[in-house]
């Protein structure tokens, strides 16, 4: 960009502290502009572009948190960086899940993605649904990546368990909307923002001034739902995370016979009985120890309590037992030996 080139040009006289001899202008553009930043940084300048975030610098999130996600030094290291990214056996990753459910999605479905290899990517989601992206770095300062498809449809994560750091400020966060492909936030009451609904409600009420379209979500502990029912005309979505490691560690527990018997439906039942509306309420999974008779469980509870839906955590890690089909549509069991036909419970007997 323009701004980039300028920087560029405003610290070449101390280019030896860029780590790179010539500014090659036929490299890659995230590779300029991380010598931007780097300059940027060199410069101890804090803004080099406008708050508005008009420019693509801006848009591109040139500053210190970026350069630690791209892991260069240099120009060399950033060209070595992306051919390596370009060359990662797909293998390590869940490819998007075929689907041959062709309706309108019955509930809300979510899926949370990132860069790297250990979470699932945002184009690997499937079709339709919302994508939660986050960096899900140590520091709740670090500049998420872009997800994919419609941004009105996607959310910007921040915080989680073992995520620390200073809060970003409001227009930070909307600086992020663009750069991110997101234009709705999603509070993780975890880590530094554990229990703080206030801190999630100041910034939504902030941000929407800018954005008034903008949805906003926290994804709570299951103790809080007391809490959160104070604040159930600020936030569009309540996701209660009914898991720990696994969908069955801890406290947790659905038996197959009767799920109701077990350690789960109970922290489900609080929040059905609180004054969080249901249709808010968004039932938060992980795909480790989750089966096929959990997913059928939780549709049902969705269909008799009128919940939102239903989001994933750890996506690419979905059993393949279990069809994107099934989960998309609520007549489709998942336990089933066939997972594309309805058996005679969901349908009637037809």
């Amino acid at each position: 960009s323009s701004i980039g080139l300028k920087c560029i040009e405003s610290c070449f006289t101390s280019k030896a502290n860029l780590g790179v001899s010539i500014v090659d202008m036929s490299l890659p553009r995230f590779i300029v502009l991380a010598i931007a930043c780097s300059c940027k940084s060199q410069a101890g300048s804090e803004n080099i572009s406008s708050s508005s975030c008009t420019d693509s610098i801006a848009n591109s999130a040139c500053d210190e948190p970026s350069l630690v996600q791209l892991g260069v030094k240099d120009a060399k290291d950033a060209k070595d960086a992306k051919g390596e990214a370009n060359d990662r056996d797909s293998s390590q990753r869940r490819k998007r899940r075929a689907s041959t459910y062709t309706g309108t999605l019955p509930y809300v479905l979510q899926a949370y993605c990132s860069s790297g290899d250990w979470l699932t990517a945002c184009d690997d989601i499937p079709s339709g649904w919302q994508q939660h992206v986050g960096a899900f770095d140590k520091s709740i300062s670090t500049t998420p990546p872009a997800a994919t498809g419609s941004a009105s449809d996607n959310y910007i994560t921040l915080g989680g368990d073992g995520v620390e750091g200073d809060v970003p400020s409001a227009s930070t966060i909307e600086c992020w909307f663009s750069r991110s492909n997101a234009k709705n936030l999603d509070f993780d009451l975890e880590g530094v923002l554990k229990g703080e609904f206030c801190t999630a409600s100041t910034l939504t009420e902030t941000i929407q001034k800018t954005y008034p379209d903008a949805k906003s979500q926290v994804t709570c502990l299951v103790g809080t739902y007391s809490t959160a029912a104070t604040y159930a005309d600020t936030f569009d979505y309540f996701a209660i995370m009914i898991h720990g490691d696994s969908m069955t560690s801890g406290t947790y527990s659905i038996p197959e016979d009767d799920p109701t018997s077990g350690g789960t439906w109970p922290y489900i039942k609080d929040w059905i009985d609180s004054d969080v509306p249901n249709s808010k309420i968004i039932l938060s999974l992980t795909t480790k120890g989750l089966e096929a008779y959990m997913v059928d469980w939780f549709k049902e509870l969705i269909a008799e309590y009128g919940l939102a839906g239903m989001s994933f955590w750890d996506w690419n890690q979905l059993d393949d037992s279990i069809s994107t089909t099934c989960i998309e549509d609520q007549s489709t069991q998942c336990d089933s030996p066939d997972p594309g036909k309805c058996d005679a419970r969901c349908n009637g007997g037809d």
